[in-house]
């Protein structure tokens, strides 16, 4: 249960990130390693001190009612996010210009209604060990509205509207432990799959463990525990035994 003050992802501090896109149709993760496979791009480097945003939106209308009373009724809009970047990666490049053409060594910019649409991850490293992956499971639409330049780096915001999939889902995320053994998995995904060939892949340059991860991580599970009947997420505080999990 979480009766502890200190429970609680956010309370680690993180010592490594990473956003990661996928411009093709069929992204995958390894689920055991979190190793991404395939034509996954690293959007570069970010400011030391900037942070992922992340926005949900609920509307509410209430309806005045006799006798004092107020119903009211919730309805799910966007889904948002906003991250920077710095400017000059082939990714960031791209997104501030979809559109753009490239000839004769000359890149022709065009300014239309076209945006860039990619699958998303966020990978984070704690200072504990634990390396979280958060991904989307539908193109989302990213955009560059404006980029200003300087002397020194500066952050250029990147702003990413998700889409709900079919089935009501816009996300997965797995965590994982660095440097230990013993692969556990308790979820059933889209994106993250079990990739026989991992190790042949790895070696030929087809997949890959972001920066902000490590090689030879273990995937921990994620429980729910019920407190009066509502679920909560628990992620593990420690390694997982060898040999749970499925």
């Amino acid at each position: 249960m979480a009766k502890l003050r200190t429970a609680g992802l956010d309370l680690r501090v993180i010592v490594d990130r990473q956003v990661l896109v996928f411009f093709g149709d069929n992204p995958i993760i390894d689920k055991a390693t979190g190793a991404f496979v395939g034509g996954w791009e690293s959007l570069g480097l970010e400011p030391e001190g900037s942070s992922h945003g992340h926005s949900r939106e609920v509307t509410s209308t209430k309806t005045n009612l006799t006798g004092g009373q107020i119903a009211t009724s919730y309805a799910a809009g966007g889904i948002s996010g906003t991250v920077d970047g710095i400017d000059g990666s082939p990714v960031m490049r791209h997104i501030e210009n979809p559109g753009a053409a490239v000839e004769g060594g000359v890149v022709y910019g065009a300014h239309s209604s076209d945006v860039a649409s990619a699958y998303v991850a966020f990978v984070r490293k704690y200072d504990s060990g634990l390396v979280q992956i958060w991904v989307s499971r539908e193109k989302a639409n990213l955009t560059i509205a404006s980029n200003t330049k300087s002397k020194d780096p500066a952050a250029v915001p990147v702003s990413i509207d998700y889409k709900n999939g079919d089935d009501g889902f816009y996300y997965e995320e797995r965590f994982y432990m660095l440097g230990e053994g013993g692969a556990v998995v308790a979820v059933a995904p889209k994106v993250f799959q079990d990739v026989a060939d991992l190790a042949a892949q790895i070696t030929a340059g087809t997949a890959f463990h972001p920066e902000a991860s490590e090689a030879g991580m273990t995937a921990m599970v994620i429980t729910t525990e019920d407190s009066n009947g509502t679920d909560l997420e628990v992620v593990p505080e420690e390694e997982p035994e060898e040999g749970t999990g499925g």
